[in-house]
């Protein structure tokens, strides 16, 4: 072995590993923490923005311009959208895509409370920590801008139900890195595939696709951290362990998924939130975004054993992945 495929605690700098699956075994390719984070940290100093520089927040907002692809609202392609003016779509494209920055808030700040916890447990002065400090600044910015942009937009955030924000408060105290860094792919993931739809778009509100590419770009970081971290996690536990934490983060992303959008979204434009999350949630257009949203995610997932078992059905279940 070349002396260069070691590192200088002993341990080589890639290898393989093979984990139990009720498919077959798995064998995931795993690199060495300081690898992965000193990539990782050259790319930040290369590729980091001032969101208070970057963008343009006094761009004007033409009220005929949608703030998301509509392809992306939750109602898209029902009775209820058909029903809606223009006007009226755009209102809610606004609200729903407020909706889901306050939700991105609201995980973000859960994500740097782990990240923090994370640090905590290891060498301080390793480029594995260094990476995650610069991870919770970038979130800091990211969960500024994303706050400046719904005020921007005229609206409020929102926090999640009260069950959800009071259960995470308890979630947060405790450390148990293998969902956390899963569960940070579930929204990250997620957020990435809406926000690739929507910088492109010329035909979305200049503000909004400056404030995406910014997340896009800078995620790119977060997710393949979290990836790596999550990789070396599942080879390193048993796999009733494993499945038992799938299924759990499995229930939790089915439930998240549900409030995405906040009920005032749908009265604002004059719509029961009852009924419109009923047709949201039966809609055959819907349930195939958010499959399509999550599909690298669940590709993933797949490949490292997280949708082993119970998992894979609640997935399916729940609209998030096709069966």
């Amino acid at each position: 072995m070349p002396p260069d495929a070691l590192m200088s605690d002993g341990r080589p700098r890639t290898w393989t590993a093979r984990i139990r699956c009720k498919d077959g075994d798995h064998t995931l390719e795993l690199t060495h923490r300081e690898v992965v984070a000193e990539r990782l940290l050259r790319t930040s100093r290369k590729h980091s923005f001032d969101p208070d520089v970057d963008v343009d927040w006094d761009a004007p907002q033409d009220p005929d311009v949608f703030y998301m692809p509509p392809q992306l609202v939750s109602i898209y392609e029902t009775p209820l959208w058909d029903r809606l003016t223009h006007r009226q779509r755009v209102e809610l494209s606004k609200r729903e895509m407020c909706s889901i920055a306050s939700f991105g808030i609201w995980a973000e700040l859960l994500l740097m409370q782990s990240l923090v916890m994370h640090a905590y447990r290891r060498r301080y002065d390793s480029d594995h920590v260094a990476y995650a400090l610069t991870e919770i600044a970038d979130e800091c910015r990211h969960s500024k801008m994303f706050a400046r942009m719904v005020r921007t937009c005229g609206l409020r955030t929102h926090r999640p139900r009260a069950a959800e924000f009071h259960l995470a408060k308890l979630l947060g105290a405790v450390y148990d890195p293998m969902p956390m860094f899963a569960g940070t792919l579930v929204v990250e993931e997620f957020t990435d595939a809406f926000q690739r739809l929507t910088f492109p778009d010329e035909d979305v509100q200049p503000m909004v696709r400056q404030v995406t590419r910014i997340h896009v770009i800078e995620e790119a970081r977060h997710i393949k951290y979290a990836r790596e971290e999550l990789k070396r996690l599942v080879a390193a536990q048993p796999a009733l362990r494993r499945r038992m934490a799938a299924a759990g983060l499995a229930r939790v992303t089915r439930v998240m998924a549900g409030q995405l959008v906040h009920p005032s979204c749908y009265e604002a434009v004059g719509l029961d939130p009852r009924l419109a999350r009923r047709v949201a949630a039966r809609s055959p257009h819907r349930r195939a975004t958010m499959a399509w949203a999550f599909r690298k995610c669940t590709a993933f997932f797949d490949e490292v054993g997280f949708l082993d078992g119970r998992a894979r059905d609640i997935w399916v279940r729940g609209g998030l992945l096709a069966a």
